[in-house]
């Protein structure tokens, strides 16, 4: 059930009963780590790829993938742009974590929205973003 119907019944009942608490518990969000390990299987990425691409500590990763750490807002991103994922996914994956989604008003969400709208490369973003290079 998508969140708007969840919304709606919320709206329509008087009593806020058990029945709509199993509704809402069936329809939980994924957990991150799984959500993560569901775009590194779609893009035929095993953890080894995963830690060499980002560049990061092979122990940290797997913390992430397996979902005893929560991933710093930037290694969201990062992931983000290595699966190749849309602002909207993105979004999706920050809240899950419980950070801040994309703010086009802060110079680093703006290239990062920018460099997802205009399918930059994993590396072309990664050296536009946080190196400071215009392209």
């Amino acid at each position: 059930m998508i969140t708007k119907n969840i919304e709606e019944e919320l709206c329509r009942l008087e009593d806020f009963s058990e029945e709509l608490e199993d509704l809402i518990e069936k329809n939980a969000p994924p957990k991150l780590h799984e959500l993560l390990n569901h775009y590194m299987d779609e893009k035929k990425m095993s953890k080894t790829d995963v830690v060499h691409a980002l560049n990061l500590d092979r122990n940290y990763t797997y913390k992430i993938l397996n979902g005893t750490r929560t991933p710093t807002r930037n290694c969201i991103i990062q992931m983000s742009l290595l699966f190749g994922l849309d602002v909207e996914k993105t979004n999706f994956l920050l809240r899950l974590a419980e950070k801040s989604p994309l703010y086009v008003r802060n110079t680093v969400d703006a290239k990062v929205f920018y460099a997802i709208k205009h399918n930059m490369t994993y590396l072309e973003a990664i050296d536009f973003i946080w190196s400071g290079a215009v392209s």
